[in-house]
């Protein structure tokens, strides 16, 4: 079926249809993107499930839709501005950051019947958190495939002066077709220049997972390594990341929860400096991380340069952000 994109109406018509049968409104985006259902849905408007109809295949993709203004009738012409500004910038940002095998391909940024639309590569696959509730805990060789290779997709990422911000179980798929790791959710990121990672601005990221300094909008490269740390304690023993810490101790308390398991003392130690509260004591970067687990930056640095990345609205002035892992067939 297809979804129409106009919020007042959002009536479910055919496939064949060419405008809606209820408010008229075109259902093709650029006379080939055609939404089929709504995943998601926040203070910056809907995701939908589509399609390309554009080719013989008719392959699934996601449309984020920008409608603030729709949905935030209250909100001053000044938060309009900024949204609308965010919503470009990370659209251009995205498209200048080149092209990465593991990290989804922006496809189109239009404007459509007066609201502006991302149209982005659907990744197939089980996010880390639906894996992790189908087959439990990961073991400690599990967790460091995991670890080595979302650092080396971040190494990529950081190269180009940006931080994720939203590293978490949910925003990292194991894509159906090679099993590889595809990380998703880029619209926290922002271009890390000297006055961005200096300046303190909205909260970005997941409170279970994000670092401290991030909730304080204070993002610094290592904010994702913390995240990918917490993500990794997550993996290891299927237990929330805030039962695991101990706000006493300021620290996660993660070796109580393994049930036996053993890990490492020197992969636990790497664990626990990830996730240390003060940036200072954390690995200083990705490249150093890699070569506490004994992978090169030659053996690491294999990416192409080619390419886009996926979309997530950031928080304004109290609104909530759209959050889609995009391929979790259960949200869809």
């Amino acid at each position: 079926m297809s979804n129409c994109l106009c919020l007042t109406c959002d009536r479910i018509n055919s496939l064949t249809a060419k405008f809606c049968t209820q408010c008229g409104a075109k259902l093709q985006i650029q006379e080939r993107y055609r939404a089929l259902k709504v995943i998601g849905q926040g203070g910056f408007g809907k995701t939908f499930l589509a399609q390309d109809e554009s080719k013989p295949s008719q392959p699934r993709c996601v449309i984020k839709q920008f409608a603030f203004e729709t949905i935030n009738p209250n909100a001053s012409q000044g938060t309009l501005d900024v949204a609308i500004r965010l919503f470009e910038q990370e659209a251009k940002r995205l498209d200048d950051l080149g092209k990465h095998p593991q990290i989804p391909e922006l496809l189109s940024f239009t404007i459509h019947e007066g609201k502006q639309y991302l149209i982005q590569e659907f990744i197939d696959g089980e996010t880390l958190e639906q894996e992790l509730r189908s087959v439990g805990a990961f073991s400690e060789q599990q967790v460091r495939d995991v670890l080595v290779e979302v650092l080396q997709i971040l190494e990529f990422v950081h190269s180009k002066s940006v931080i994720h911000r939203d590293i978490s179980p949910d925003n990292i798929i194991r894509r159906r077709s090679d099993k590889k790791l595809v990380l998703v959710d880029f619209g926290a990121a922002k271009h890390a220049t000297a006055t961005l990672l200096a300046k303190t601005g909205t909260g970005i990221g997941k409170p279970s997972y994000g670092a401290p300094e991030q909730m304080l909008g204070k993002s610094v490269f290592q904010s994702d390594l913390f995240g990918l740390g917490v993500t990794c304690l997550h993996l290891l023993t299927n237990v929330e990341p805030f039962t695991l810490y101990d706000v006493l101790e300021n620290e996660y308390q993660w070796r109580q929860f393994l049930n036996g398991k053993l890990v490492s003392n020197e992969f636990g130690k790497l664990l626990d400096r990830m996730t240390a509260y003060k940036v200072k004591e954390r690995p200083s970067s990705v490249i150093d991380t890699l070569q506490e687990l004994g992978i090169s930056k030659k053996a690491s640095n294999s990416v192409n340069n080619s390419g886009v990345y996926s979309f997530k609205a950031e928080e304004l002035n109290g609104v909530n952000r759209v959050t889609i892992p995009y391929a979790n067939t259960k949200k869809q």
